[in-house]
């Protein structure tokens, strides 16, 4: 039997008041879904130096992450920086161009972004130029924290879909825009009725759900899976990607 774990984190910043937290499950086996707990909004200070344990525990102190062979969690924060911007901080040789448009600014927006923009007409946050920046380096810290000493790893930038235990880049936000559909009516009704749509906790909610996508196989959703770095894959293990349906 085969249990796949797929876990939420609506990153806030720093301070901590505005976190996302959220847990669910997929057998592959039984096709049985069910949350842990129930989504919720959180404070990081309450749970100083987190891990994906104690995030679980925070939605049910029953749950041990052990019981689960396959661990994704899904991120709603930038999980990299773009590489011109990067070269700029380290002060290396750059070109001074002026972009076209905003989001061809190559030390505000990473390929994947502009991926994004020009699919579905949906400009993402900007980790240099925009607020993002508090979210990207906190989602950014533990991230390493936790495949420096959890065993997870970034994904493209560290490994792969077969790594057992993994953390993924999403972006809720695009889901809750997307025109009705079988796909988004699969997703948006299993949050718990409960659940306030402008909370950080449902997209937590939606995070886990696209973090079973992940690992899903096409089983947790027929045929639906996520989509793989399709443009500049070598950009993407830099920069990283946002996983999308």
């Amino acid at each position: 039997m085969t249990k796949i774990l797929g876990i939420g984190w609506d990153v806030g910043g720093w301070m901590g008041s505005k976190q996302g937290i959220a847990a669910a499950t997929f057998n592959l086996d039984t096709q049985k879904f069910e949350w842990i707990g129930t989504p919720r909004n959180t404070n990081l200070k309450k749970h100083q130096h987190w891990t994906p344990q104690s995030i679980l525990e925070a939605l049910d102190p029953k749950i041990s992450i052990e019981e689960f062979e396959e661990v994704t969690i899904g991120m709603d924060a930038s999980l990299g920086f773009p590489i011109a911007y990067r070269k700029l901080v380290n002060q290396e040789d750059h070109e001074l161009k002026f972009p076209s448009k905003e989001i061809q600014n190559p030390f505000a927006y990473r390929d994947t972004e502009r991926h994004i923009f020009e699919k579905f007409g949906k400009k993402p946050l900007s980790a240099p130029f925009d607020k993002l920046g508090n979210n990207t380096t906190l989602a950014l810290s533990y991230a390493l924290k936790w495949s420096r000493e959890e065993g997870f790893k970034m994904i493209p930038q560290q490994g792969n879909k077969s790594s057992k235990h993994v953390m993924i880049e999403v972006y809720p936000a695009l889901v809750k825009s997307m025109e009705q559909s079988f796909i988004k009516e699969e997703i948006l009704k299993r949050i718990p009725s409960e659940i306030n749509p402008r909370s950080d906790a449902y997209d937590a909610a939606i995070c886990s759900i696209l973090a079973l996508l992940f690992k899903g196989n096409g089983q947790f959703i027929e045929n639906v899976t996520l989509q793989d770095p399709c443009i500049h894959k070598e950009t993407a293990t830099e920069e990283g990607w946002i996983y999308y349906i």
